[in-house]
């Protein structure tokens, strides 16, 4: 899981570089767009529970990028950083 975690977290911050963000703010930034793409991902579940009639390849491209969406968000959103040692 460390080499996904990694490789999600350099695309995030090479993306937000480009975007003009401040070295001191990427890491805040970079777990906002982590919980962006939580709370975003929810778009694409939606239209599973409302609707009755989606096709099945339809059905499966909406869990594939629900999954894949969530799976981003998490890792960009928590830090796996243990509290130090008292």
């Amino acid at each position: 899981m460390g080499r996904i975690k990694q490789k999600a977290e350099g695309i995030a911050v090479t993306a937000l570089r480009r975007a003009g963000v401040p070295e001191p703010q990427l890491h805040a930034r970079m777990r906002k767009t982590g919980r962006g793409f939580l709370l975003a991902s929810i778009l694409f579940i939606i239209p599973l529970v409302a609707l009755d009639t989606v096709p099945v390849a339809a059905k499966v491209g909406l869990q594939i990028i629900y999954g894949l969406m969530v799976i981003v968000g998490v890792l960009l959103a928590f830090d796996e950083e243990k509290p130090p040692r008292r």
